[in-house]
C-alpha cells in the first residue's frame, strides 16, 4: 500500500469517528428529552401560558313600584380577542375577514368612530361635535398630532396611514379594518384587557368562528349578559348601558372597573349605577403553545348586581305617555309636551312622560333619525324642558298676597279690562281681547277661578317684585328638586335679584321696573320653570305648605331578592309657612276652576272625584301659538296625587286638562277595577 493510499484511510478513519461522535452526542441530547426530561419537558408545553380572565357580572334588574319588570338582562354570545394570542403580523386582513362574518351575520361590531362607512367612496361625521364619540375622536387625533379641523376624509386617510392599511383597499374596507383598530387603542387592548369586537351574533356565526379557530387565533366565543328593555315607556327614565369613554377612564378604574365594562350613561341606569353594577369574577385559563385552551378555572365568583325598585307606576306612564302623545297630535300648530305626576304625601315620582318620545330597544338604530328630529324626541322635557308658567303661577302670588297682607279673603279688586296704574305700561286682562270688557268685581278665589290677569296684577304691584321672588322660591322654583337623574334644569325665578346676576352676564338686560312685577305676578316675565317643578309646586299647595324632595327610587333588593337593601326614605324639601285660611281659599279659588264656570269646567264638572286644578296659557316669544298648562291635584278633600302637564303651542290650559283627566282614570279607577291587589283608594304595592 503506498504511502496516499494510507493518508487517505486514515483521514477516512477520522471523519467516520467524528462522525459516530456527533451521532452519539445527538442521540444523548434525545434520549435526555424523551425519555430523561420527557415528562417535564411536555408538561411545560403543555402548560406554557396561563392567564386570568375577567368574568363580567350581570347588572340588576330595574323593576316600577308594583314589581314589574322594566329593564333586565339576556345571555347573548360575542366574540372577544385575546391579544396574548392576537398575532399583529396580518392583523388588518384577519380584522377585514371578521367584520365581513359579522356582518353577514347582522350583528353589532364594537365602533365608536364617528364616521360613515364609505360606501360611496367618501366619509362624513356621523355625531355632533358636542357628543362623547366625537369629542373622544379629537382627543385621539390631538394625541396624533392630527390638525385640529380635520375632516372624515382626513381622519381616515390619517387612521389608514397609522394603522398601515393597504393603498389598494377601497374606501368601505378601511373603514371597517381602521374602526376596529381605532376601537383597539381606544379600550387599551392588551395583555390586562381583551377586546370585545361584537355582540349579538348568531350561533352559526359561533359555530363558523369554532370551526376556523387555527384562521382566527386569539378570537374567542364569549357569553355575556346585555340589557333586556321589557317595556316600550318610559325611556327618558329607565336610560342606557355603553362602554367607557376614555376621557372617563381614570374615574372608573379607580372604582373597580375593567376597561371594557359597560356602565349606565342617562337615566336610571346611570343614576343608580351604584346598585346596579355588579362585581365581576376571574377565571384562570391554561393554553398550550399553540394557544388552544387546555383548562378553565373560575377563581373568583362574578357576583350580580342589586336590583332597583322605583317609584314609577308603569300602567300610569302607559296612561299619561298615550294620552299626551293623543292631545299633542289633535291640537293643530302643538309641538311637543311633557306630564308630571308625583305622590302629594312623599315626593314619589309615579310618572314622568314625555311627547315625542322614542323605543329604548331601537334606540341606537333610529339615534341619526332623532337626533335630527324637530321636534327634539331626544329631549327630557319633564326635566330639562323649562316653560314660563302662565296663570298656574298665580297661586304663588295669591299666598304671598294673602301672607303679606296686602290682600285678605274680603278683598275686591275691580276688573276693568285694562290695567292703567302705570302710564307707560298698561297691559289687559285676557278676557278684555275677546269681550271688550273685564270680569267686574274680583276676589281671590273668583280670580283663581276666572284666572283674571288684573287682579294679580294689582295683588303684585302691591307686593313688589322682592317679595313675589322670595315666595318663588319658598316653593321651590329656581332650584333643583331632589331628583335623582342628570339633566334636571333649575329653572329661573323672575325677579329684581335674578335679573340683577343675569345684567353681569348680558349688558343688554334693562334693570327690573313696576311692569316686570306684573309680569312676573301672573306667570310669564323671565319666569321659566320645569313640569316637575310646577307639579312639586303642585303637591305643597294641595298638602297646605309641605314640599318633599321628588325622587324615583324606591328600594334596592339584593341580586335574589332575598333581601331589601336599602328603602329610600321621603325627605321633606321645605315648609311653607302660611295661615289655614290662606290654604283653604287658594284650595277653594282651584276646585272652583274645575266646577262651576271655571276655566276648565268643560272637561271635570261631571268628573266622579273632586279636583282642584289650574290652567295657565302662556305666551312664547317668536311663536304665533300660546304653551297650554294645567296642574292639578286630586281628590280634593284628601289630596294624593298632583299633575302638571305642558303642551307646546297647546294655546290654552282648557286644551291640556284632558290628559290630566285621562292620568286621573288610570290613578283611581283602571288599576283598582282590574287588579285585586289594589286597596279602595286604587293603591297596591307588591315590592316594597
Amino acid at each position: 500500500m503506498d504511502i496516499h493510499k494510507k493518508q487517505q484511510l486514515r483521514r477516512l478513519s477520522v471523519l467516520a469517528g467524528g462522525g459516530l461522535v456527533c451521532a452519539l452526542i445527538v442521540a444523548a441530547n434525545l434520549f435526555s428529552l424523551q425519555v430523561i426530561h420527557g415528562d417535564d419537558y411536555a408538561g411545560r408545553a403543555k402548560h406554557l401560558f396561563t392567564y386570568t380572565s375577567t368574568s363580567a357580572a350581570s347588572r340588576g334588574d330595574i323593576l316600577d313600584r308594583n314589581g314589574q319588570t322594566l329593564v333586565t338582562n339576556t345571555t347573548v354570545y360575542g366574540l372577544r380577542i385575546t391579544y396574548a394570542f392576537w398575532e399583529k403580523k396580518g392583523q388588518n386582513d384577519r380584522i377585514l375577514q371578521l367584520v365581513r362574518l359579522i356582518e353577514a351575520d347582522g350583528a353589532e361590531r364594537n365602533d365608536t368612530l364617528p364616521i360613515s362607512s364609505g360606501q360611496y367612496g367618501s366619509f362624513a361625521f356621523t355625531k355632533d361635535s358636542n357628543t362623547s364619540d366625537y369629542k373622544s375622536m379629537r382627543r385621539f387625533g390631538a394625541g396624533e398630532k392630527w390638525a385640529e379641523d380635520l375632516n372624515a376624509d382626513g381622519v381616515i386617510a390619517a387612521l389608514r396611514e397609522k394603522y398601515e392599511v393597504d393603498s389598494d383597499l377601497d374606501a368601505a374596507d378601511a373603514r371597517k379594518i381602521v374602526g376596529i383598530r381605532y376601537q383597539m387603542d381606544q379600550e387599551q387592548f392588551s395583555l390586562y384587557n381583551a377586546f370585545s369586537l361584537a355582540g349579538g351574533i348568531s350561533k352559526d356565526l359561533v359555530a363558523r368562528i369554532s370551526e376556523q379557530h387555527e384562521r382566527f387565533p386569539g378570537v374567542e366565543v364569549e357569553t355575556r349578559a346585555e340589557r333586556d328593555i321589557q317595556t316600550e315607556y318610559a325611556a327618558n327614565i329607565l336610560g342606557y348601558v355603553g362602554p367607557i369613554f376614555s376621557e372617563d377612564w381614570e374615574k372608573y378604574k379607580e372604582e373597580g372597573y375593567s376597561m371594557n365594562a359597560k356602565v349606565g350613561k342617562t337615566g336610571a341606569e346611570k343614576a343608580f349605577e351604584e346598585y346596579l353594577r355588579g362585581t365581576d369574577g376571574e377565571r384562570a385559563i391554561e393554553t398550550d403553545s399553540r394557544g388552544n385552551v387546555v383548562s378553565e378555572k373560575e377563581t373568583v365568583e362574578a357576583q350580580s348586581g342589586n336590583n332597583v325598585v322605583l317609584t314609577l307606576d308603569l300602567g300610569l306612564q302607559k296612561a299619561a305617555e298615550e294620552s299626551l302623545a293623543r292631545q299633542c297630535r289633535s291640537i293643530s300648530g302643538a309641538g311637543g309636551g311633557a306630564a308630571v305626576v308625583i305622590d302629594v304625601k312623599n315626593g314619589e315620582i309615579l310618572a314622568l312622560a314625555n311627547y315625542p318620545t322614542y323605543n329604548l330597544k331601537t334606540f341606537n338604530e333610529d339615534y341619526n333619525k332623532l337626533s335630527q328630529d324637530k321636534l327634539t324626541p331626544l329631549l327630557n322635557r319633564s326635566i330639562a324642558g323649562t316653560y314660563a308658567p302662565g296663570s298656574t303661577y298665580k297661586i304663588c302670588t295669591a299666598v304671598a298676597g294673602l301672607e303679606s297682607g296686602v290682600i285678605d279673603a274680603d278683598t275686591k279688586i275691580y276688573d276693568e279690562g285694562i290695567y292703567t296704574y302705570y302710564k307707560d305700561y298698561q297691559p289687559r286682562c285676557w278676557i278684555f281681547s275677546s269681550t271688550g270688557a273685564g270680569h267686574g268685581w274680583e276676589d281671590v278665589t273668583t280670580a283663581i277661578q276666572d284666572s283674571c290677569n288684573y287682579f294679580f296684577f294689582e295683588t303684585g304691584r302691591l307686593l313688589g317684585g322682592d317679595k313675589l321672588e322670595s315666595y318663588a322660591s319658598k316653593f321651590g322654583f329656581g332650584d333643583y328638586t331632589g331628583l335623582e337623574l342628570s339633566g334636571e334644569k333649575k329653572g329661573r325665578i323672575a325677579g329684581p335679584t335674578a335679573r340683577a346676576a343675569a345684567r353681569k352676564n348680558d349688558s343688554s338686560l334693562r334693570e327690573w321696573s313696576g311692569g316686570d312685577t306684573l309680569q312676573a305676578a301672573i306667570g310669564q316675565g323671565d319666569n321659566a320653570f320645569t313640569p316637575l317643578q310646577l307639579a312639586n309646586y303642585c303637591a305643597a299647595i294641595a298638602s297646605s305648605g309641605t314640599q318633599y324632595e321628588a325622587h324615583l327610587l324606591r328600594s334596592v333588593k339584593a341580586y335574589d331578592y332575598s333581601d331589601t337593601v336599602y328603602t329610600k326614605e321621603s325627605k321633606v324639601r321645605a315648609t311653607i309657612e302660611a295661615k289655614d285660611t290662606t290654604w283653604k281659599l287658594v284650595h277653594e279659588g282651584m276646585a272652583k276652576v274645575t266646577t262651576e264656570d271655571g276655566t276648565a269646567a268643560t272637561v271635570f264638572q261631571d268628573y266622579p272625584i273632586k279636583v282642584a286644578g289650574k290652567s295657565g296659557t302662556a305666551q312664547v316669544t317668536g311663536t304665533e301659538r300660546d304653551n297650554g298648562l294645567f296642574i292639578s291635584y286630586a281628590p280634593y278633600e284628601d289630596p294624593q296625587i298632583a299633575v302638571c302637564v305642558v303642551i307646546e303651542g297647546g294655546d290654552s290650559g282648557n286644551n291640556v286638562a284632558p290628559v290630566v283627566r285621562d292620568i286621573y282614570n288610570s290613578y283611581f279607577y283602571a288599576r283598582s277595577h282590574s287588579d285585586p291587589t289594589a286597596d279602595d283608594t286604587g293603591n297596591y304595592d307588591v315590592i316594597s
